[in-house]
């Protein structure tokens, strides 16, 4: 263990005893020697953080629905027949609206119109 030591000087009137080495008079300087012991040390430990669980679930599988077509979905948003057939004008009459092509569309969605 290091020691340290540490020298004092005492000033006029100050009196000491130096190991049973003598006395000291008044008025004269004295040096006291004096052993200091440097504080321990300390080690701290440190422990690691608290590990966490993560529980992963597997991966799911998602299956698009099939869409709809357009009467399908005009249908499902509430439009009437009447719309939907006034859409179908207005989109340039497109055969897949009218599957058996009689000038009817939406038939498979709204019913027979014919």
């Amino acid at each position: 263990m290091n020691r340290m030591v540490a020298v004092l000087l005492a000033s006029a009137g100050a009196a000491a005893v130096l190991g049973g080495c003598g006395t000291t008079t008044a008025g004269t300087p004295v040096t006291v020697v004096r052993e200091i012991v440097p504080p321990s040390t300390t080690t701290a430990i440190v422990a690691p953080p608290a590990t966490s669980v993560v529980v992963a679930e597997p991966p799911v599988t998602v299956t698009r629905a099939p869409s709809l077509t357009s009467c399908q979905r005009l249908l499902a948003e509430g439009f009437s027949y009447t719309y939907a057939y006034s859409a179908w004008v207005n989109a340039g009459r497109p055969l897949s609206w009218d599957a058996d092509r009689d000038g009817y569309p939406c038939e498979q969605s709204y019913g027979n119109r014919n």
